[in-house]
């Protein structure tokens, strides 16, 4: 029988057991083990979050399945870190002599102390920052660096048991571009740990199944209220994933019964939010690199912006001088994007998986029967943004600063909206990080106004 055909039996065989392509894997942790986690933000608050992260709770579980045995379970997470960082970290002895995220684990300490279990779960802020471009020379460089971490680290740790886990899904749409390019990620985290001979956590599988659960009830549940970082109920989710990729069939069985089912009986029926007006936007200006601004002569205003301010067509102007029009199209936010049901939130990873340093645009146009005086609400939600925001309405430049640097991350201004149609356009230029942004019309209470009608096309004259 040849590898090929092997690798196939056991993914089949995995998902008959499990429902997800996970590995199946004896029983790791029913005697005494130490598990030692590698990961990111998630994995931090997995072990250091109020005592509810997956760390928490994969604890909890095995307790109560194997309550004779001692089980050592250590969080190595760090905010911000992706496969290269890690890397780096691991292979610099010198840099080790300090705590990542979680006060008190060390992470010298903890390589210089043999593993029963070595988990990794990495590439969540790969494709947030981002550190990958969703080319397959990129990814594949980026599989190049996670197979020579592991290397490292098992090295160190020295291992019985190898799992890698599969990255949580950043936004809850399957094919959102961020989610479309981590779905390759994963299927090169599976393949190398076929490679290794390596246990697969199936943990975005898991992260998909209970999401589904929850919105039969509740149709905005959600398991992470940024998008990124799951909630306490997303945690159950890893840690159900952690312990069925482990072979911990029944302290998975046990998290479900005590955790997860309670959790899903207290939710509340809900309908669906209304679906938010849509907003005609374009990306892929990219700008010269910045740290505390953009440069002047980005922020200078191009054609585009100069047709915005002359009232002019400025879907057909030119992003620079003597170039192209950028492409522009219709989106509409949904519940599965930063900042929910916000009628008024553009979260460009609904619609392009971006670079680093790039700007983009947002127009609506909107209809009143009367001239009235409404405020203009700018706010950010993105976790780690840098987004200098550009407002106009009618071409009158009304914003333009550091959304994120405002108190609360939000700004407001009055505004006259004539009687008629008006247009809003927003230009947004990000350095980093979650690329997010909200604009709305209030009345000056901040209530949402009647009588107005939203489009995302100019009105015909």
């Amino acid at each position: 029988m040849n590898h090929l055909l092997r690798s196939f039996i056991k993914g089949l065989l995995a998902v008959l057991l499990f429902g997800t392509s996970g590995i199946a894997a004896e029983p790791a942790l029913k005697e005494n083990t130490r598990i030692v986690f590698i990961g990111d933000s998630i994995t931090s608050q997995g072990g250091g979050w109020l005592g509810t992260g997956y760390v928490f709770k994969m604890r909890d579980a095995l307790r109560a399945v194997y309550p004779e045995a001692q089980h050592e379970l250590v969080p190595l997470g760090g905010s911000g870190m992706g496969v290269s960082a890690w890397l780096s970290l691991a292979k610099d002895e010198a840099k080790q002599k300090h705590d990542l995220d979680v006060k008190g684990v060390e992470v010298a300490a903890v390589l210089s102390k043999p593993a029963d279990v070595m988990v990794v779960m990495l590439g969540m802020n790969d494709v947030l920052a981002p550190y990958v471009s969703d080319t397959d020379a990129s990814l594949d460089q980026w599989l190049a660096k996670y197979r020579e971490l592991v290397g490292v680290l098992v090295t160190r740790l020295n291992p019985r048991v190898i799992a890698l886990a599969t990255v949580t899904p950043q936004t809850e749409d399957p094919a959102t571009p961020v989610n479309q390019v981590l779905a390759r990620m994963n299927q090169r985290i599976t393949t190398l740990a076929a490679e290794l001979k390596a246990d697969v956590v199936p943990t975005q599988a898991a992260y998909w199944d209970v999401l589904a659960e929850g919105r039969k009830t509740q149709a905005d549940f959600t398991l992470a209220g940024d998008r990124i970082h799951p909630n306490q109920t997303g945690h159950i989710a890893v840690a159900m994933a952690m312990l069925r990729g482990l072979g911990e069939d029944k302290a998975a069985s046990w998290l479900r019964a005590e955790r997860l089912s309670k959790t899903l009986f207290t939710l509340q029926p809900a309908p669906a939010p209304p679906a938010p007006p849509a907003w005609l936007v374009t990306s892929g200006l990219v700008l010269r690199a910045w740290n505390d601004k953009p440069s002047d002569a980005d922020l200078a205003p191009n054609p585009i912006d100069c047709a915005i301010e002359r009232g002019e067509d400025f879907t057909k102007a030119a992003a620079k001088e003597g170039g192209a029009p950028l492409a522009w199209r219709v989106f509409q936010s949904s519940i599965n994007l930063t900042d929910g049901a916000n009628p008024g939130s553009v979260d460009f990873a609904g619609i392009t998986f971006f670079q680093n340093f790039e700007a983009g645009y947002g127009a609506r146009w909107i209809h009143s029967d009367n001239a009235r005086r409404l405020r203009l609400d700018l706010k950010t939600s993105g976790v780690g943004s840098a987004i200098h925001l550009i407002a106009w309405l009618n071409g009158q430049r009304l914003y333009s600063d550091f959304i994120n640097k405002e108190p609360k991350r939000q700004a407001s201004r009055e505004v006259d909206l004539r009687s008629g149609w008006n247009v809003l356009v927003f230009k947004s230029c990000q350095r980093t990080w979650q690329w997010q942004q909200a604009i709305n019309l209030t009345e000056l209470d901040g209530s949402l106004p009647r009588g107005l009608e939203y489009r995302a096309s100019a009105p015909v004259k």
